[in-house]
């Protein structure tokens, strides 16, 4: 990270990285989701949660088990696993040894769908799970997510959007924010290009705003922890199973349960598609 964009990222709790994939990288993962439109599944409740100002005609869908999905489309998005252009990003945020705490997963919004309430573990209480907190001028971060646009957004489509330094709140968030009812200035649509990535702490207040745009919208969302955490239960090891002769090095190192990083852990070096592993330590 530079010096501008770790500043960005204390401040704001989030940071775009443009250009994050090419666009043949765009074009082999907008085929994917269009060659599996049979197997998005829509959301079952509401994630607007009574709010008028999150309401919607239809609800969000989402595409899951990519990984795994025949060629050429599982090998889309295991591209993503560690894509060299978030891995310096994520090493910075998380530390060396980062993991995947969640499988990738296509979220779609068409035309009316409703929002999803701010959320985030923005307040006085400490999660373990998602925090942000500096110490000796280094970040330490639980829950990080990417976020892969493979459309256009536009800030007056809806989609994803936060509250710029939330994740640094020190006082519990008033509901009627997290329901678009509050403070409508301090909730940013978050706009950007096809092959543009965000990545945000969990810690910082986000959701998204009904979308308006005909053009849907969709995301490749991705959760990663520090090497030795895990938010939810481990299940990489049928994905491994199934997958493992296609993965790279790399890919196969953010799939690592939770361990602690001096113990041996492959870390990821920054750059294109190299791997350096760390001292054992476990003496």
């Amino acid at each position: 990270m530079t010096d501008e964009e770790r500043y960005f990222f204390d401040l704001c709790g989030y940071l775009i990285v443009p250009e994050a994939l090419s666009p043949q990288e765009v074009h082999d993962l907008n085929d994917a989701i269009d060659a599996n439109q049979d197997k998005l599944t829509s959301q079952q409740t509401s994630l607007a949660f009574g709010s008028p100002k999150l309401a919607g005609t239809s609800r969000r869908k989402k595409l899951s088990n990519l990984f795994t999905m025949p060629p050429p489309w599982g090998q889309a998005f295991r591209s993503l696993l560690a894509h060299p252009r978030i891995n310096p990003y994520l090493n910075e945020i998380l530390g060396p040894g980062f993991r995947l705490d969640h499988a990738h997963t296509v979220l779609v919004q068409e035309t009316g769908c409703e929002g999803f309430t701010l959320h985030g573990s923005t307040g006085p209480s400490f999660d373990p799970n998602q925090y942000y907190i500096v110490r000796d001028r280094k970040m330490h971060n639980g829950l990080t997510v990417v976020a892969w646009q493979t459309m256009d957004v536009k800030a007056s489509d809806g989609g994803f959007c936060l509250v710029p330094g939330s994740h640094k709140s020190n006082f519990p968030m008033p509901a009627a924010l997290c329901r678009n009812e509050l403070y409508p200035e301090l909730i940013k649509p978050i706009a950007m290009k096809a092959g543009d990535a965000v990545i945000f702490t969990e810690a910082v207040l986000h959701g998204t705003l009904p979308w308006t745009s005909p053009q849907p919208r969709r995301t490749i969302l991705s959760r990663y922890t520090a090497a030795n955490l895990a938010y939810v239960p481990y299940r990489f090891d049928q994905t491994l199973a199934a997958v493992a002769g296609e993965l790279t090095d790399t890919q196969r190192a953010v799939l690592e349960p939770p361990y602690h990083q001096h113990l041996d852990r492959p870390v990821i070096a920054d750059g294109p598609d190299s791997q350096e592993r760390c001292d054992d330590r476990s003496d």
